[in-house]
């Protein structure tokens, strides 16, 4: 039996003209249910301190592969490429195919094509060296051979693509980044049809950094012309998990959500000239106040929770209670934000990092997972030998239990963690949502500490990845899978409704999420018993696309039309 045969149809598309309506409607609520099966399926890897998990069928077989970012702090510990062997189990060959990356200090990883040649490139964010460690690695950009020799091996070209700072000698030194790295993320922030890529620091005195996609595997600083540079904005710019590419005002153009520990979040607005402006602070709308929580915030995840057609924002908090805050963009006709984290019930106290938005019973509303880890309490130098006395700052010691938030509707949510075997047990860090067996529902691979000093672990207890299975209910699904022409080939910044049983879901293709992390690259919607009635596409390019009456339970392959209409 093949335990993870893709379970789809190829369907070709035309371009349709359509307008959707947006009511809400409530489904009927069936158990969550997983199961761990990380073990068995060979992705446990006990003790590797990765950050979070990123997916990508990396060499186009129709499974997802599942990278992980691993910081190299003792012998064996490298980054892992799982690749999926069709049958339920995964076998890494992240050395076989280049991308171990030996003696990086990896703090995140992406998914993106960027040369938009239909194969899944790798960017791969890093720390400097320290303690045992010897070698520079820095943040590395991977390019994928596979449509070029067949393979689909990974070459690095770092270097001679200028994935580099302007200016900065020791980045011209090691032939990259150097710094710590807090995350990355693509998007096509300038509509040129390929993927640009935000590289966040987590050094509080060292910027964040822009790279335009100029082609030909060339990309130029653009941090500073951008705007998007934070040190003047705040007095500390740790800026931990990835960057969210989302655009929350609907002007066609992907704005920039930036978190921080310690200090104001950052919502960067998006010109459309190449320029982005802060809003975060703005007296009138546009603007995005309660982002002024100075909470430890590592990521967001963004859905629309409340079925009102815009993105609104979740922020995992690891000192205070988790925040929702709802777009006001289709209520008041202007963007600004709600902090509904106490109505909603998604007010979570548990030391989260890692965050998911994601439909997890299929029922049309959009849940939450939440991986904690405990309170940041302890002082590294206390627990960990080697950190000299001007470096200073604290973790999580103790594991905690993760949540698990089902949306009622609305943007309601209720706990439904006990009995659904998504519990879970850890110092998190990472969650990634994907459906890995194409049963159409999303599965979870979370990622948890392990610490380590000179070489040597010191945690009390090895963290392990776990693969928690979806074991699924009757609800219907449609999984949306994007291709793009006119826009870039991974149609980053795509907008897709979906309208079943009268009511209208809202997703937005993004790159990365929380704590470095990223989603199925296909978009999977839940129907609870309804069939669709419509499929709409807004394209980074500007060009809609409409599909009418899809069949339920299949993955829905969409090529944006290489024309406009009548062109």
């Amino acid at each position: 039996m093949n335990l993870f045969a893709p379970n789809y149809r190829h369907v070709v598309v035309a371009l349709l003209v359509g307008t959707l309506g947006v009511v809400s409607q409530a489904a009927e609520h069936s158990p969550v249910r997983f199961v761990n099966e990380a073990s068995i399926r060979g992705v446990a890897d006990p003790a590797v301190n990765s950050t979070g998990p990123t997916f990508g069928d990396y060499d186009l077989d129709g499974d997802l592969d599942i990278f992980v970012p691993v910081e190299d702090l003792a012998p064996g510990l490298h980054d892992r490429l799982f690749e999926n062997q069709g049958d339920g189990r995964f076998v890494d060959v992240s050395t076989l195919r280049g991308v171990d990356n030996p003696g990086s200090f990896s703090r995140g990883a992406v998914f993106c094509d960027l040369d938009n040649d239909g194969d899944a490139d790798l960017v791969s964010a890093t720390m400097p060296p320290g303690q045992s460690r010897q070698r520079h690695i820095p943040t590395t950009l991977f390019r994928n051979l596979l449509r070029e020799q067949g393979e689909p091996n990974f070459i690095d070209v770092t270097r001679e693509s200028g994935l580099m700072r302007a200016g900065n000698a020791e980045d011209e030194k090691i032939g990259g980044m150097g710094d710590t790295a807090g995350g990355v993320g693509c998007a096509d922030y300038d509509r040129d049809g390929d993927l640009d890529i935000f590289w966040k620091n987590a050094d509080g005195e060292i910027e964040n950094a822009l790279f335009r996609n100029e082609g030909n595997w060339q990309f130029l600083d653009v941090t500073n012309t951008s705007g998007v540079a934070v040190q003047e904005k705040l007095k500390d710019s740790n800026a931990q998990g990835s960057p969210n590419w989302v655009d929350f005002d609907q002007d066609g153009w992907p704005d920039l959500l930036i978190t921080n520990e310690g200090d104001r979040k950052l919502l960067l607005r998006n010109l459309g000239d190449g320029r982005f402006e802060d809003i975060t602070l703005a007296r009138r709308a546009p603007n995005a106040l309660p982002l002024l929580n100075p909470g430890y915030a590592q990521g967001a995840c963004i859905a629309d929770f409340d079925h009102d057609g815009d993105m609104d924002i979740f922020l995992p908090m690891a000192d205070q209670a988790s925040r929702l805050l709802l777009n006001q963009l289709k209520e008041k006709g202007a963007l600004s934000f709600d902090d509904a984290t106490i109505r909603s019930g998604a007010g979570v106290i548990g030391g989260a990092r890692g965050c998911v938005a994601a439909d997890f019973d299929n029922d049309g509303h959009v849940d939450l997972y939440l991986n904690n880890g405990g309170p940041s309490n302890t002082l590294i130098n206390d627990v960990i030998a080697g950190f000299p006395p001007f470096v200073q700052f604290y973790i999580a010691w103790e594991k905690a239990p993760n949540v698990l938030l089902r949306n009622l509707g609305q943007a309601q949510f209720v706990d439904v963690t006990d009995g659904s075997g998504a519990e879970g047990l850890g110092i998190g860090s990472g969650v990634g949502a994907a459906d890995l067996n194409g049963d159409g529902f999303v599965d979870l691979y979370v990622t948890n500490r392990t610490y380590y000093a000179m070489g040597q672990q010191v945690s009390p207890e090895a963290g392990e990845s776990q693969l928690l299975m979806n074991q699924g209910n009757d609800h219907r699904w449609l999984r949306v899978q994007l291709v793009g022409t006119r826009s870039n080939r991974d149609a980053m910044g795509a907008r897709v409704s979906v309208v079943a049983g009268g009511f209208t879901q809202t997703q937005e293709k993004q790159s990365a999420h929380g704590y470095n992390s990223t989603n199925d690259p296909v978009l999977n919607f839940g129907l609870g018993a309804h069939d669709v009635d419509e499929v709409r596409i807004l394209w980074p390019s500007g060009q809609e696309q409409v599909v009418t009456k899809p069949e339920s339970n299949q993955t829905l392959v969409v090529t944006e039309p290489t024309e406009e209409p009548g062109g």
